[in-house]
């Protein structure tokens, strides 16, 4: 029939010419954590691969200031695994490190930034994690919301976990202790943008 045929043209042109398709997630919470503690540890992207959910491999390629290149390898087996390099650019000042990729087989884009808010309480950090995804595998795209949602999540969960494993040294080279109890501050909201 005429409807068949029709969508069997389609259904070839989709496969032959996948459309891109982009996500976005962000994520928003408070931690009991330093925030220039948490910011050191996102920002130090050869350690990734020893705690990073997803991350099997990661290095700084090349340096200049507060901008780098980082090459990273990750994946969710066995829907797909990727080596990719992005340019990471911080802000000490403001907290602020994004991430956008360069080379990439599998993302078309691939982007994320932290921003970190200290709060009225020193040991406790407001966070807005938010992360982009433009891809044009069929297969990526059928799970790309699922897949957001879970990398964001644990990412966070990550860091959480390794400013508690990693003492937060102050600049007079002093121990503090992240687990102080702060008041008030129970809030955790996560957020999805369409």
């Amino acid at each position: 029939s005429v409807c068949l045929m029709i969508f069997q043209r389609r259904y070839f042109q989709s496969l032959l010419f996948p459309k891109a398709t982009t996500k976005r997630h962000r994520e928003q919470k408070i931690v009991k954590i330093n925030a220039q503690h948490l910011y050191d540890i996102i920002e130090n992207v050869n350690d990734y691969s020893k705690f990073l959910p997803f991350c099997s491999s990661s290095q700084i390629l090349r340096r200049s200031g507060n901008v780098f290149d980082a090459s990273l390898t990750v994946g969710l087996p066995p829907v797909f695994s990727e080596h990719f390099v992005s340019r990471v650019t911080s802000d000490p000042h403001e907290l602020v490190i994004e991430a956008k990729s360069l080379k990439s087989k599998l993302f078309d884009n691939c982007q994320s930034r932290w921003k970190l808010r200290p709060t009225d309480c020193r040991s406790a950090t407001h966070v807005d994690f938010w992360m982009e995804l433009t891809v044009s595998d069929p297969i990526i795209v059928a799970t790309l919301d699922q897949v957001l949602k879970e990398v964001a999540g644990r990412q966070v969960e990550a860091f959480e976990r390794r400013c508690q494993e990693i003492p937060y040294m102050h600049q007079g080279g002093e121990k503090r202790d992240n687990s102080k109890k702060c008041k008030g501050h129970s809030h955790n909201e996560l957020k999805e943008l369409e």
